[in-house]
């Protein structure tokens, strides 16, 4: 069936439909309209991506939606629509509440009985628990609920038709396994309709999420305010003179050409006056406005309130992040069973990507390295991340990222000591709760085979630039407590909270340039709820926990000494730049300051070689 065998007919089926109005009256009143009359610009919206969408072969739609658009008025024309031409399917409409599926089952009564006998199937039965038409298709009525534990959702039954809305209220992710676990595959007629408003982080975002990752088998989009004509103050009236000054500011600008941009709608003047209106007078906590009316998919997450960090800010590093285009490498490491086993796969997709690389070392530079085991607070931490910041005086910069749940713990270690040993100027902080004393471990092994000559003896089998970073990385920057010196981190509910708040004011003072998409998307899930900062739901927050690490090293031990040597970010970049302009006029420079680096690291050797002989692992 194409979009117009599909279509045609249904248009003409809604022109027999009749709903009660609020926007049009008679002398009487509220007066019954036909609903193909007075369709909104957001339910032909809608009503094009479902139709094309099948058109694809694609038979389940998740629609994120602003407010009070129509989208549960079409889609339950849809669902009667459905029901009569196509024979003995098995459906379930799903509210979030009992008062919400009493409404929608009159609304359905209503809408059947407005139909000529002529193209009307005859009701066999109709209560509040279902409706059952003469051609065998049986719709139930089901509850989600909006508090946690409704399992049994969908449970027994064999579906295949669903009109889910306000999933974003629901209660339950295991109702919804439930519910997906019940749904046909193969049916020819199967269609899967999930409509909602965004309402923050829960389980609606990750259903969006699972949509955007799998468009083969599903049809994500959305409908944002500016799609309902009614959203707009007419040229003339006095609320269109009085929030209409006949030009749009940087933010209405940006957004206005975002949304023509993405989504193909050019938002008027008119629609403007009625927006400045609703968040003057209406809605004036921008937050609030952004996830009730949101102009974009991104700005609709926004949950008012409980966000950690600022999702404004966020979104538009996202934005820069992927307009910018920043070159990155994406690897695989290939982990065997020894260290030297270690080698490393360039990807040419970051699908599949463990290691983004977005700067190679820089001679005399700092990093900062925050490494978070798998598993090193809670079951739900599952994977492990490293996160690699350069260091000046007034910023951090992301240089590389690891993130993957393949490896065995020990395995990080090896991991660890190859990035190190790349960017060798390294200051790391290891989360050691749980499996980082066994990463712990495995590094004092290494260091045992390096004195004992194994390691160098059975050089010819390793990768030499893998082995020469590693012994470097071991002999001068080993992952222990020598005097004056913290490399190590225990995670509690207080020191928690202060590298986190230490990673957010960075953030938020722009301190921090962040060049990983997946970082961003994590911090994005990030709430707190009382003294709890984490990822909401099913989200990770293994990226963020390695950022904060490293953030805290940087604070606490890089940054002064940087800030005594002035040396800020404006500052190092101009003097490289000249460097790899004019590089003659740096070469007495250079080597009077590697004649120093090289005593200075003479001296560590010796005292570092004595840390790691009597090092007894404590931890801050």
């Amino acid at each position: 069936m194409t979009y117009r065998a599909w279509l045609e007919p249904f248009l003409d089926y809604i022109s027999h439909l009749t709903i009660v109005s609020k926007e049009i009256e008679s002398i009487e009143g509220q007066r019954e309209v036909p609903l193909l009359d007075i369709l909104y610009g957001a339910q032909k919206r809608f009503l094009r991506h479902v139709t094309g969408g099948l058109d694809a072969g694609v038979h389940s739609f998740v629609c994120l939606k602003a407010r009070q658009l129509g989208i549960s008025t079409i889609s339950l024309a849809i669902d009667c629509f459905w029901l009569t031409v196509h024979p003995n399917l098995q459906g379930a409409l799903i509210t979030d509440t009992e008062s919400n599926k009493e409404q929608f089952r009159l609304m359905l009564e209503h809408y059947l009985t407005s139909v000529p006998p002529g193209l009307r199937v005859p009701i066999r039965k109709h209560n509040r628990n279902a409706l059952v038409l003469g051609n065998g298709s049986v719709l139930s009525y089901l509850v989600a609920g909006t508090k946690r534990g409704t399992q049994g959702l969908g449970r027994s039954r064999g579906l295949n038709f669903i009109h889910a809305t306000e999933v974003s209220s629901w209660g339950s992710q295991e109702g919804v396994a439930s519910l997906q676990a019940a749904l046909a595959q193969q049916h020819p007629h199967r269609l899967y309709i999930w409509e909602s408003t965004a309402r923050g982080f829960n389980l609606f975002k990750d259903m969006w999420e699972d949509a955007q990752s799998d468009r083969l088998t599903q049809c994500p989009f959305f409908i944002g305010w500016w799609s309902k004509e009614d959203y707009a103050f007419r040229r003339g009236t006095k609320e269109y003179q009085e929030y209409w000054d006949g030009e749009l500011d940087d933010v209405e600008r940006m957004l206005v050409n975002e949304v023509q941009s993405r989504y193909d709608f050019r938002i008027s003047d008119e629609q403007i006056a009625w927006h400045r209106w609703m968040r003057s007078v209406k809605i004036p906590d921008p937050d609030l406005m952004d996830q009730e009316y949101p102009w974009t998919e991104q700005m609709a997450f926004i949950q008012s309130g409980k966000s950690f960090f600022p999702l404004k800010r966020i979104v538009e590093d996202q934005k820069f992040i992927a307009e910018e285009e920043a070159p990155l490498k994406a690897y695989r490491y290939q982990l065997g069973q020894d260290f030297l086993a270690t080698q490393m796969e360039q990807l040419d997709s970051t699908a599949d990507a463990e290691l983004r690389v977005w700067e190679a070392p820089v001679l005399n530079a700092v990093y900062a390295v925050g490494i978070d085991p798998a598993y090193g607070r809670s079951d739900e931490s599952d994977r492990h991340a490293i996160e690699v910041f350069r260091c000046y005086a007034d910023k951090l910069v992301q240089v590389a990222e690891y993130c993957t749940s393949r490896p065995e713990t020990f395995q990080l270690a090896w991991v660890m000591c190859h990035l190190a040993g790349y960017y060798r100027n390294c200051w790391l902080n290891l989360e050691v709760s749980g499996p980082g004393f066994a990463v712990m471990e495995e590094l004092r092994h290494l260091k045992q085979l390096l004195n004992s000559g194994i390691l160098s003896s059975t050089a010819q089998a390793a990768d030499p630039e893998v082995f020469n970073a590693v012994r470097w990385y071991l002999y001068h920057r080993p992952d222990s407590m020598s005097a004056g010196y913290v490399y190590n981190w225990k995670t509690n509910l207080d020191n928690k909270m202060t590298i986190m708040n230490q990673l957010r004011d960075s953030y938020t003072l722009k301190q921090i340039r962040i060049r990983s998409l997946p970082l961003l998307d994590e911090m994005s899930t990030m709430i707190q709820d009382g003294s709890s900062i984490e990822g909401s739901g099913r989200h990770k927050d293994d990226r963020v926990m390695a950022s904060a690490l490293a953030i805290k090293t940087w604070i606490d031990w890089v940054r002064p000494g940087m800030i005594e040597q002035a040396m800020t970010y404006e500052r190092v970049t101009a003097e490289e730049r000249q460097h790899l302009e004019h590089p003659e006029m740096n070469m007495v420079q250079y080597a009077v300051t590697d004649f120093f680096k090289q005593r200075e690291e003479f001296r560590e050797k010796r005292a570092e070689a004595a840390a790691w002989a009597g090092a007894d692992w404590d931890v801050y």
